[in-house]
């Protein structure tokens, strides 16, 4: 009878021994190989020329417009600008970091016909932290530009709740947008899109309607301006793993 019992009481300790170095073995390999190499959270100001709100989001072309010459073309003309709320890429940290997009998706998504971007950096982002954001931006927008610049230019950046206006604008006075506040039938409630994915993120607080009252750009050979057109606000979370940054570092 004793013999049985040294047996059982071998048995359970053994196998209380094996759970215990699993638990530890998955925590271990939780907490070291699940966090990404960049995490990010970054909010917003955005317009395009399309009307609101963007139908880009539903088709894998741009929306059909008259260009300034007055032919027809398809194009999907916009400012993206965003501010980097909290974030880090290995070892680099990104909180406040600014970044300013301006660019055409061209005509044809599938080959990025007629495409262009330029990536504009505040002079406030440091050289580690460029590095970084040409990775991430890359892998947040992968796109297939026929035509990719990278620009160091000043702006500011900001969203009055109270007002319910929301600019960013150059210190050259070569780029701006200036969204204002859609009302909807209950003043106090904000019109906003859910369920709707921003390119790459894995998640995001809903696309606020700030509806564009000018936005312009200049620089790199592209010009353009509009006013009366799609804006919004929004605020996206995107992480993942680092790859080979971008040309422009």
């Amino acid at each position: 009878m004793r013999r049985n019992s040294q047996y059982l009481l071998s048995v359970a300790l053994t196998a209380a021994l094996v759970l215990f170095c699993s638990r530890v073995y998955a925590q271990e390999k939780s907490s070291t190989g699940a966090k990404p190499d960049f995490d990010m959270t970054a909010s917003y100001i955005e317009a395009c020329s399309c009307d609101m709100f963007c139908p880009c989001y539903f088709n894998t072309h741009s929306t059909h417009h008259m260009d300034e010459h007055h032919m027809d073309a398809h194009f999907c003309r916009a400012n993206l600008v965003l501010k980097v709320d909290k974030g880090y890429y290995k070892n680099t940290k990104l909180d406040g970091t600014k970044v300013w997009v301006s660019t055409d998706l061209g005509s044809e998504w599938s080959t990025g016909k007629d495409s262009w971007a330029v990536i504009n950096y505040d002079p406030s982002v440091t050289p580690e932290q460029r590095v970084a954001l040409n990775d991430i931006v890359g892998q947040l927008y992968p796109f297939q530009w026929q035509q990719f610049d990278v620009d160091t230019q000043g702006f500011t950046w900001h969203v009055d709740e109270k007002t319910g206006v929301a600019r960013a604008k150059m210190n050259n006075g070569k780029g701006e947008v200036v969204l204002e506040r859609g009302k909807g039938d209950d003043p106090n409630r904000e019109i906003v899109m859910q369920n709707l994915k921003y390119w790459q993120a894995q998640s995001n607080d809903g696309f606020r309607m700030w509806k564009n009252k000018h936005e312009e750009f200049e620089g790199k050979g592209h010009k353009f301006s509009y006013d009366g057109t799609n804006g919004f606000l929004i605020t996206i979370h995107f992480s993942g793993k680092a790859k080979t940054a971008l040309a422009g570092n």
